[in-house]
């Protein structure tokens, strides 16, 4: 297990004589990660820096540390710091002591994952238990997209292939007018131009995925990490609502970076739903969020016509809704 030291020391020559500390005390598993020049570059560097990836040391002046250096710490529960001064009477022996401390509390911390590269254009759509409406909200959306701009429908969806399916019985249809930009796929393609859009299906519990090193769950975080933009779906649940807090974590922790979309599907106008809507809205308030209504009639047209809602109800409310969606994906 390596240790990333972090510095962060207004005097040089104190920088160096910690440093060659760390050398004299023959300490390998230690390793500079970063030495800072400015509390903006620590601040830029630790904003870049996955908060899986906790097990380093800053070593700071005393009274350097600003609210925007905390606020960037506090992404790092597991980080050690050690503020220390030129005054200190034996660098080597404080050093050491600190290193031994991070070697036994780091043993806790989970290894982090590898991280991957963020693709362009790759936009995920994703939901509470059951994915209430993934499918049939990754088609619409699709259809809408594929107006403007070449769109690729990926199927992932870990438990069944409803996209596939219902566009598969379209093409096979006489009356069906699917849009030349809009294609269908069962795996993500690295030198696609066009906007891929996943149905990835329902979220899994994201505390135990981050670390879970079985394929499934390991592709779906990586998926999560790879998005451009992230589309998550729930309907008025409460239970919906619990698991709501599960990706606001991941968010609010940077774990996932990609830009974020919330929408409560299904609305009602019960007592018990204008409840939910509130609190929906004032939890996930600091990102985008939307309300989709229901409006089962237009979906069972579209359904029952292996089409799409734009083709057969272009001007319902569900319809218009989704589009503004689509709008937001352009903006």
């Amino acid at each position: 297990m390596k240790i990333g030291i972090i510095t962060w020391l207004e005097s040089a020559e104190f920088e160096d004589l910690v440093l060659q500390a760390l050398l004299t005390q023959g300490i390998s598993r230690v390793e500079l990660e970063y030495r800072a020049l400015s509390v903006d570059s620590l601040v830029r560097f630790l904003a870049d820096k996955p908060a899986t990836d906790s097990r380093f040391i800053l070593i700071h002046d005393g009274d350097e540390i600003t609210s925007t250096l905390e606020r960037e710490l506090r992404r790092f529960p597991g980080a050690i710091r050690m503020a220390i001064e030129p005054a200190i009477g034996d660098v080597a022996v404080e050093i050491e002591r600190t290193v031994n401390r991070a070697l036994r509390e780091f043993e806790t911390i989970p290894v982090p994952r590898k991280s991957v590269q963020r693709m362009k254009n790759l936009v995920v759509v994703t939901g509470s238990t059951g994915a209430p409406g993934t499918t049939t909200i990754t088609l619409n959306l699709g259809n809408e997209l594929s107006r403007l701009k070449p769109v690729a429908l990926i199927d992932l969806h870990p438990h069944r292939r409803d996209l596939a399916f219902l566009l598969g019985a379209k093409r096979s249809s006489e009356s069906v007018r699917l849009s030349d930009n809009l294609s269908i796929s069962g795996e993500l393609s690295e030198e696609s131009s066009a906007l891929q859009l996943v149905d990835a299906g329902p979220i899994p519990n994201l505390e135990s995925a981050f670390s879970d090193r079985r394929a499934p769950a390991r592709n779906y975080v990586d998926l999560l990490e790879r998005a451009e933009t992230l589309i998550f779906l729930m309907t008025p649940d409460n239970n919906h609502m619990f698991e709501l807090e599960s990706i606001l974590a991941s968010l609010d922790a940077g774990r996932i970076t990609a830009r974020a979309i919330f929408i409560l599907n299904q609305t009602g106008n019960t007592r018990r739903e204008r409840s939910i809507q509130k609190r929906f809205s004032a939890r996930v308030g600091r990102y985008e969020w939307q309300y989709l209504p229901f409006d089962r009639d237009s979906l069972d047209r579209a359904k029952s016509a292996y089409s799409a809602l734009l083709d057969v109800a272009p001007r319902s409310k569900l319809r218009k809704s989704i589009g503004e969606v689509a709008n937001r994906l352009f903006e």
